[in-house]
């Protein structure tokens, strides 16, 4: 599927001068996939995911030279990583949080090597270690904006129709209709990539139903990797409760049963880092 951040990340791989690209957003947004679509345009796509190569871990413990690291990469890949032709991708970071410092050197000592990382929980990462401010470069990606799902939806003229709108001028009711009825499945179906492919090629509610559950036993694991035990009960609390509030003033008061905010507003900042919410 097309998504709007494609543009900006081949803009920034089109640029004489760049930094290593750190992309940030929650689990399932289609982080992966973007880079691998931006890999095809390079004469070679090298990807590191380090929760699922222990190996790649241990290449960062000794020091942070990208010229060490890169050749040892070569080793582990048994590919060549050139300088200008080759795009990097380090995914899952936040396994090992040394990549994200590495990220300064690669700048600093090998500028023309495209290098990007990812990571589902990076914020968390970012946090123990730091950034590497005037080094790098970010981008966030959230799942698919109402445009983007009609698009993947193939309706490209009303895409244009709201592209080319005078906003002082009332659009077509034709037009207006369709768009009500494509919000009332944008707001069932969501923006999560993988569902909205499944709507687009099945159009199976039930089927998108069932991966949405999915997602969602997805993200509550990951409670484990960011929050205490005694914390795991008021983010699943919170979990539940927040959807209930969606177009209101959110209330730790209406949040049922005997709950102080002391204890649910750190876990409120937990769910903020991690990309679950976003605070307005």
């Amino acid at each position: 599927m097309l998504r709007f951040i494609d543009s900006q990340l081949q803009e920034w791989a089109d640029q004489k001068e760049f930094k290593p690209l750190l992309l940030r957003g929650a689990r399932q947004v289609g982080k992966t996939y973007a880079v691998r679509e931006l890999g095809k345009k390079f004469d070679n796509f090298i990807e590191i995911n380090l929760e699922l190569n222990p190996k790649a871990r241990d290449i960062f413990v000794a020091d942070l030279y990208p010229q060490r690291i890169v050749q040892d990469l070569m080793y582990l890949t048994r590919q060549k990583i050139v300088p200008g032709k080759t795009l990097l991708f380090f995914d899952e970071i936040q396994i090992e949080p040394k990549v994200i410092q590495a990220l300064r050197y690669f700048y600093e000592m090998m500028p023309e090597l495209h290098v990007i990382a990812a990571g589902s929980l990076l914020d968390f990462a970012i946090e123990s270690v730091g950034i590497p401010v005037g080094r790098v470069e970010f981008l966030y990606m959230y799942p698919l904006s109402f445009l983007e799902f009609i698009y993947a939806l193939g309706e490209t003229m009303l895409l244009e129709a709201i592209k080319n709108h005078d906003v002082q001028e009332p659009l077509s009711t034709v037009a207006h209709d369709r768009l009500l009825a494509l919000i009332r499945e944008f707001l069932a179906i969501g923006g999560m990539p993988e569902v909205v492919h499944s709507w687009v090629l099945k159009k199976d509610a039930d089927h998108c139903f069932k991966i949405q559950q999915t997602l969602i036993s997805s993200y509550r694991q990951d409670f484990n990797k960011y929050a205490t035990r005694h914390q795991i009960k008021y983010l699943d609390i919170l979990f539940d409760s927040i959807p209930l509030q969606l177009g209101k003033k959110f209330k730790f008061s209406d949040i049922p049963g005997e709950f102080r905010k002391r204890e649910l507003a750190p876990c409120l900042d937990l769910l903020a880092t991690a990309g679950v919410i976003h605070k307005v």
